[in-house]
């Protein structure tokens, strides 16, 4: 017997760029490749290909860059996400990356975008210093 899986996940279409969010059930037997990939939190394609990676931090929505590939815009994604995790461990209340509760207690508009800048150069020295 063929035995059923069953997701829920966010999809890009390669052919034409658009964004679904769909829930399916396929079986093990299927033989037909998907036409679409996966897509991690953080990051979206661009109109020209390329990936863009961003993320909320003190209840905005902060650009992070964009990148040749997704799994750069990820990484990306991933490096500013831990860097302003740990400013918000410094500073109990500044915000952080995932509440998107919009708290600034100890933080001043300044610092957030200090603090924004840094996660970004570390995004992107974490991201090329792989390669």
């Amino acid at each position: 017997t063929a035995s059923t899986t069953h997701t829920t996940t966010t999809n890009i279409n390669i052919n034409n760029n658009k964004t679904t969010t769909s829930s399916s059930s396929k079986s093990k037997s299927s033989l037909s490749a998907p036409s679409t990939i996966s897509i991690p939190r953080g990051v979206t394609v661009r109109p020209s290909g390329k990936w863009q990676a961003q993320l909320y931090f003190a209840g905005k929505s902060r650009y992070i860059g964009v990148f040749n590939s997704r799994e750069k815009a990820a990484s990306a994604y991933e490096i500013a996400r831990k860097y302003l995790k740990d400013v918000g461990n410094q500073h109990p209340g500044g915000g952080s990356s995932g509440s998107g509760s919009g708290g600034k207690k100890g933080l001043s508009g300044g610092d957030i975008e200090g603090y924004v800048n840094g996660a970004r150069k570390a995004a992107f020295h974490g991201v090329h210093d792989n390669e």
